[in-house]
């Protein structure tokens, strides 16, 4: 008997911080077995194939063997693929997010949206009558125990998008050496700093931390151990790493938010008050973000970082937001911030749901949906 080649999954993930990374690697850990080549047009592959290669085989084909597409975050890459005839299973982790159409692809084989707490089907914004959607259960790893005993760990994930240019020096300064500086004032050992540090950052945390604190990047697989490993957590609020330390009971303190995104998982994921740490007025004005809104993240990330940009350089601003780091870490509750009912109710297995449904997919491919025009509705 003739055996036919083995379906290849082409996956793309949106170049914005490392979250979409982070949840690519849980979906993949779900798909033993699979070919998986990573979508050479997204400029974030190098990042993801540094980050996961020294645990799944990444295959070399070309892209257009692929049968199948996984698409995480990236509205673009899924139009551009489905308009090249693949099946494309999307992955929406921040569907709050969205303010207009644009933000969202158009019609794909599965749209995958992760569920949130507190979470009703939206009846407006760009997901409200998509046919489209299933509603998926949080993307988390699997669970482990969490050892603890190596002190605290800070973290800002990937600190990086295509419009951030130098807000994301600014943000390191503004929060992340304070809060460095303050753990060490109180007493606590810092096991790690965790995320895409630029060179200058790196040199000084290495001054301000004993030798062997680990600084910088770390592969998932390495930050899951970091995370299990630590007794407590300081991190922006990222969505990801925001369910690792829930799932993980880890005692968590939320830095001020470096986009909209981690604006509106403060909100979502947090119990308000000590320990989530909010930009005072002299940084960042919520209300002018909330206005923004409507013109889609765009706009609003436009705001904010040139808002984070300028504080840097102002000693007002730069002082409010230490007295505010500084009292989020003297009352934090001993529990942190993320309440223990957080994913009750959501469930955990987010990734092996999306997993199944790509390997339905790869097994016998979907139709491929119709493109439309999004003004008038009429196939194009």
């Amino acid at each position: 008997m003739t055996v036919g080649p083995q379906p290849v999954l082409l996956a793309s993930v949106c170049d914005f911080g490392w979250g979409s990374v982070g949840k690519l690697r849980l979906i993949l850990d779900e798909l033993s077995g699979v070919d998986v080549v990573l979508d050479r047009d997204s400029s974030v592959t190098e990042v993801a194939t540094g980050l996961l290669s020294d645990r799944h085989r990444l295959d070399h084909r070309e892209p257009a063997e692929a049968s199948v597409a996984l698409v995480i975050n990236d509205p673009s890459a899924a139009d551009r693929l489905s308009h090249n005839g693949l099946p494309v299973i999307y992955v929406d982790s921040l569907p709050y997010l969205w303010a207009t159409e644009d933000e969202t692809p158009g019609p794909v084989t599965v749209y995958c949206a992760q569920r949130w707490p507190g979470h009703e089907s939206p009846r407006g914004g760009p997901l409200a009558d998509r046919r489209d959607v299933e509603w998926i259960n949080p993307i988390m790893p699997r669970a482990r125990g969490r050892r603890g005993g190596n002190g605290a760990v800070v973290n800002v994930g990937g600190l990086h998008s295509h419009l951030v240019d130098s807000a994301a020096d600014g943000y390191l300064r503004l929060a992340v050496l304070p809060m460095v500086d303050l753990l060490i004032a109180r007493g606590h050992r810092v096991a790690a700093v965790c995320g895409n540090l630029p060179k200058w950052a790196c040199r000084d945390l290495a001054e301000l931390l004993p030798e062997g604190t680990a600084i910088g990047s770390q592969t998932p697989y390495e930050f899951e151990s970091t995370l299990r490993g630590a007794d407590l957590l300081v991190t922006s609020p990222g969505s990801t790493t925001i369910l690792q330390a829930a799932g993980l009971g880890l005692p968590t303190m939320l830095l001020p938010p470096q986009n909209l995104s981690q604006i509106l998982n403060a909100e979502i994921f947090a119990e308000d008050g000590p320990g989530v740490v909010h930009w005072p007025d002299t940084v960042l004005d919520r209300a002018t973000v909330e206005t923004l809104r409507p013109r889609g993240e765009e706009a609003v990330l436009h705001h904010v970082y040139s808002a984070i940009d300028r504080a840097a350089e102002s000693p007002e601003a730069r002082a409010d937001t230490a007295t505010r780091l500084a009292a989020g870490l003297h009352d934090l509750p001993a529990e942190g911030v993320l309440g223990a009912a957080l994913v009750d109710g959501l469930g955990t297995d987010g990734a092996r749901q999306i997993a199944r449904r790509v390997r339905q997919a790869l097994l016998a491919p979907h139709h491929v949906p119709a493109r439309t025009d999004r003004a008038t509705g009429s196939p194009r």
